[in-house]
């Protein structure tokens, strides 16, 4: 399960992003469906990944991004139904627009109420 590992690199990347003492409430990120993590394992990675750091208690939130390419005779961006082949004029393509990410797009802090 390398979705371990990734939700250990997500924590490392966030906790060296936001100030010390900041609380993390909710992580988004954003997974294509061709990166090679499967997103409902991260998330269940997630709770091994922050236990004992500054983001126990924080979820992940995934958003699954399809693959999109980009079709040079058509000049659309299309989703492939077949491997990657345009469904409009049937040409292959290689150059991939969504679908292989795997990249943090916000993390949502905790409001801190104030004591006086």
């Amino acid at each position: 399960m390398h979705e371990l590992s990734v939700a250990h690199a997500i924590v490392a990347t966030v906790i060296e992003a936001v100030p010390p003492d900041a609380s993390v409430d909710v992580v988004r990120v954003r997974v294509g469906t061709m990166s090679g993590v499967v997103a409902t394992t991260l998330e269940y990675a997630w709770d091994v990944a922050t236990v004992g750091s500054r983001l126990d208690g924080s979820s992940i939130a995934v958003e699954t991004m399809p693959v999109t390419v980009r079709c040079q005779p058509c000049g659309r961006v299309v989703t492939p139904v077949v491997g990657v082949r345009c469904p409009d004029c049937g040409t292959p393509s290689d150059e991939f627009v969504t679908g292989r990410e795997l990249e943090v797009v916000s993390v949502d802090l905790s409001e801190s109420a104030s004591v006086s």
